[in-house]
């Protein structure tokens, strides 16, 4: 009975397309054509009225085969998104294994390879960043953190040491992550990237929490609204980088180049910034409570409407500063350079501290406070502020 059935159903299958066919035909041929006739055809003589029917036919069968032509097109089409859907899977998958190979090569050829993927699949963006943070992380593991979520490290950074490179495979990893642009987010959190080289990438609103990236090149980078809490950024190269709106409460910034830096509405509070270079830096708006700025270079410095309350600036190099603004209830300005800086508009300034800071003929105090500049001499002794003529 079993093989009865087999031999039936070819047989079966061919009558119902034969039945189809026949169905179809008809509908084609004759009923089609005859209820879209116009009535007034019956009145036609017979050679007329099937001119007339002939042409109704031949206008039905050309609609049909256009719809047959289109369905062909879009069956075409869905099974080339298939396939390419199929073709991005298997290089996905395969670029995904070669970044745990125990080969070098091997992963150089998977970074590549999902940077390639990227620039033909927008979809997979997110995903292959996902992907190549993990990788990074995985790569560059930070050994051991302090107590407090701080990096275990030196307390001052050695401008004679070189901090170590990035591995080539963990260098080209960041490099593709930083030209994927605004369309994703990296997530490189407790990754130790000493030395990382990252002129000029983009880690937009990236998260880069409690990282080592000590002597790291950031000069051109962007990284408005990056999350980099608690991040070791000593001695690193900020030239010209923007990180507007960006998070760095507690990161540590000594000794780091900032000059020309973008740090407008950043969030800086109990940041430590000692020795740091950053003239010219913009400052506007940032919120540098309790931050530590001893000896700082910020010298042309926008600091308008800064939050600088408990900072201290002790020995810091203002000159030509612009604190309109600035909040600086309980600032520390020990020997701090405010030559020239423009104070007029300060909040919170009192004559204690000008009178332990170094001024000039030319700092520009608030109205109530100018006449300190007239009263005190160009040594008033210890204590006193230091008045350059």
């Amino acid at each position: 009975m079993m093989r009865g059935g087999r031999h039936l159903r070819p047989a079966l299958l061919l009558i119902t397309v034969l039945a189809v066919s026949v169905t179809l035909g008809f509908l084609l041929l004759q009923w089609i054509p005859h209820q879209l006739a116009d009535p007034e055809a019956k009145q036609l003589k017979p050679a007329e009225r099937l001119t007339h029917l002939n042409t109704v036919r031949g206008t039905v069968l050309q609609t049909a085969a256009g719809l047959a032509v289109l369905g062909g097109l879009v069956y075409t089409g869905r099974g080339y998104v298939l396939s390419r859907q199929s073709q991005v899977t298997d290089r996905y998958a395969g670029a995904v294994s070669q970044l745990s190979s125990d080969n070098l090569d091997a992963r150089l050829g998977g970074v590549f390879a999902l940077q390639r993927l990227a620039r033909d699949s927008r979809h997979d963006v997110a995903s292959i960043s996902q992907v190549l943070s993990s990788f990074v992380v995985r790569r560059c593991p930070i050994a051991e953190l302090a107590p407090g979520g701080q990096v275990w490290g030196s307390e001052r950074p050695s401008r004679t040491s070189q901090p170590p490179r990035s591995d080539p495979d963990v260098h080209a990893a960041l490099t593709v992550l930083g030209s994927l642009g605004r369309r994703t987010r990296v997530e490189l959190s407790g990754s130790d990237l000493r030395g990382a080289e990252l002129d000029g990438l983009v880690f937009e609103g990236g998260e880069i929490i409690r990282s080592l990236l000590r002597g790291a090149d950031l000069r051109r980078s962007i990284l408005r609204e990056a999350e980099l809490d608690d991040t070791d950024l000593r001695g690193a190269r900020l030239e010209r980088a923007d990180l507007t709106a960006a998070r760095l409460p507690r990161a540590d910034l000594r000794g780091a180049e900032m000059k020309g830096a973008a740090f407008n509405n950043c969030l800086l509070s109990s940041a430590r910034l000692e020795e740091a270079w950053a003239s010219s830096v913009s400052l506007r708006g940032a919120d540098l409570f309790a931050a530590r700025l001893d000896g700082a270079r910020l010298d042309g410095a926008d600091l308008r409407n800064a939050t600088l309350i408990d900072a201290r600036l002790g020995r810091a190099d203002l000159t030509g500063a612009d604190l309109s603004g600035a909040d600086l209830y309980g600032a520390d300005l020990s020997g701090t350079i405010l030559v020239a800086a423009d104070l007029r508009l300060a909040r919170s300034l009192t004559p204690e501290q000008l009178r332990s800071a170094v001024l000039g003929q030319r700092t520009r105090l608030p109205a109530g406070l100018a006449h300190l500049l007239d009263n005190l001499g160009t040594t008033n002794g210890a204590g006193n502020a230091i008045v350059i003529t």
